[in-house]
């Protein structure tokens, strides 16, 4: 019996120094200092917790800037491998001009392009390759363009009139380019390209008239803005300054004074302005 009695006062004992033990840590727990949230880490591999807004929803998180899902027409990026844009729009460049452009991706940065620009009196046609690479923030490419152009004034246009002038030739357009991205939506591009004329020919009349020889005509630089306000057809818009001989093309003067030379090597300024929509 006294064997029982002494378990009993032992085990009495062992409860109360526990819940002694007990009672001091939960008063030792509030006592401690909560952490601010900068404090708090997550341990290593652990999933982070997802945060919540007042609402209850998740907040959208910052997407990467990317390019179109069809990529860009004019951009040195282009529209991407096996992708292809398409766009229509005006050009004004001493006068109001029609263009059509086509361009599709193809492997390892290359591209292969066309493009058709027409005032009725004067068509132009080229077809020709880029090829861009990525080198930090920027694209960075280089160009080569082949194409000829037909053109039609007076008598050969409308009938009643007493002028009749045809013009015909050959050109080779190299160049390079550079863009990058200035906002989630929007790129950036400058383009620069010269104007080389193998051979041209006009018809005055019955007067026909070739240059002596091919020809540097000058060069032109374009900047381009394309805008893709829901990432799928893009607006495009830009200037273009030009230096170039004052009959580019060779039959397509440009100087109107009565005492501009039928042919003239000198080279003139002259601004222009773009605007369209790629498919």
């Amino acid at each position: 019996m006294d064997l029982q009695r002494a378990s009993a006062r032992v085990c009495g004992a062992a409860l109360a120094l526990l819940a002694a033990l007990a009672g001091t840590a939960a008063r030792a727990e509030e006592a401690k200092p909560v952490p601010s949230a900068a404090q708090v880490q997550p341990a290593a591999g652990a999933p982070e917790a997802a945060k919540v807004d007042a609402s209850g929803a998740e907040p959208e998180k910052d997407e990467p800037w990317r390019l179109p899902e069809r990529g860009l027409l004019f951009h040195p990026a282009g529209p991407g491998d096996g992708k292809d844009r398409m766009a229509l729009g005006g050009l004004w460049q001493i006068a109001p001009m029609f263009t059509a452009n086509y361009r599709r991706g193809l492997p390892s940065g290359f591209s292969i392009d066309g493009r058709f620009e027409s005032i009725i009196v004067f068509n132009q046609l080229t077809v020709g390759a880029i090829w861009a690479a990525e080198v930090g923030p920027f694209h960075l490419g280089v160009m080569a363009h082949v194409g000829g152009f037909f053109g039609v004034l007076g008598k050969a246009l409308i009938a009643t009139t007493e002028f009749n002038s045809t013009g015909w030739g050959i050109l080779v357009n190299p160049g390079v380019l550079a863009g990058m991205q200035v906002a989630k939506n929007a790129w950036l591009t400058l383009q620069i390209e010269g104007y080389f004329a193998p051979y041209q020919a006009a018809k005055l009349g019955d007067l026909v008239v070739t240059a002596d020889s091919a020809a540097w005509e000058g060069g032109g630089a374009s900047l381009i803005v394309e805008y893709a306000p829901a990432m799928k057809g893009v607006i495009y818009y830009g200037v273009s300054l030009y230096h170039t001989r004052s009959n580019y093309p060779f039959w397509f003067n440009v100087e109107t004074s009565p005492s501009s030379a039928p042919f003239s090597a000198a080279k003139i300024w002259y601004l222009g302005l773009l605007a369209g929509y790629e498919f």
